[in-house]
C-alpha cells in the first residue's frame, strides 16, 4: 500500500513541477493573429479617448489617459502598414512600460490570455514591416501563433519618430 501512495503521490508532484507555459496575450492586427508575453502588458483596455497631436505620423494616434498614466498611443496595426485599428469597435489598447514611459498600443483586437508552449512550425509568410517584428512561435490548445518582439518595437528610432520636429526657421512668419 505504502508503494502504490509513494507512486501516486511522485505522480501528482511530477504534474506539478512539469514546465508550465508562459502566459501570453493574443491579439489581431487586420488578418495576423500574435502573441505578446503577458509579462510584458501592463494592462488590456477599451480603446480610450485620443487627443491627437499636429504634425504626427499617419500611425500615431495620439496621447491618452490610461489608468491614470499618460501615455503615447501607436496604432500598432498601422504601424506595420496594415489597415488601422483606430476607431473599430473591437479595437483594445495594450498598454506598457518601457524606461519609465507609458506606451499604448492600439490593435484591432484581443482573442485571450493562453498558457502558451514553444513549438516549432513553419512560420506564416508576412510583409516585411511584419516579418521583421517575429521571434518565436507559440502554441496553445492546438493552434499555433507567431511571437511578437515587442523590445525590438520599442528599441527601433522609428517608433519614437511618431511626431515631426518644428525647426525654429519653419516658424518665422507663422501668425
Amino acid at each position: 500500500m505504502e508503494d502504490r501512495r509513494s507512486y501516486r503521490d511522485r505522480r501528482k508532484s511530477d504534474r506539478f513541477n512539469l514546465d508550465a507555459g508562459e502566459l501570453f496575450v493574443v491579439f489581431r492586427c487586420a488578418d495576423y493573429q500574435f502573441v505578446i508575453a503577458n509579462s510584458d502588458i501592463l494592462s488590456v483596455t477599451a480603446q480610450p479617448r485620443l487627443v491627437p497631436i499636429p504634425r504626427s505620423q499617419p500611425w500615431f494616434a495620439g496621447v491618452a489617459s490610461v489608468d491614470g498614466y499618460t501615455t503615447s498611443v501607436t496604432d500598432l496595426c498601422a504601424y506595420l502598414g496594415l489597415q488601422a485599428a483606430q476607431g473599430k469597435a473591437h479595437a483594445r489598447l495594450l498598454l506598457l512600460k518601457h524606461n519609465e514611459h507609458y506606451i499604448g498600443l492600439l490593435v484591432d483586437a484581443v482573442v485571450g490570455v493562453m498558457e502558451c508552449q514553444p513549438c516549432e512550425r513553419s512560420r506564416a509568410f508576412y510583409p516585411l514591416e511584419v516579418e521583421q517584428f517575429m521571434i518565436s512561435q507559440r502554441c496553445a490548445d492546438g493552434q499555433c501563433y507567431d511571437e511578437f518582439d515587442v523590445r525590438r518595437l520599442l528599441n527601433e528610432r522609428r517608433f519614437y519618430d511618431a511626431v515631426e520636429s518644428v525647426s525654429p526657421s519653419s516658424l518665422v512668419g507663422a501668425p
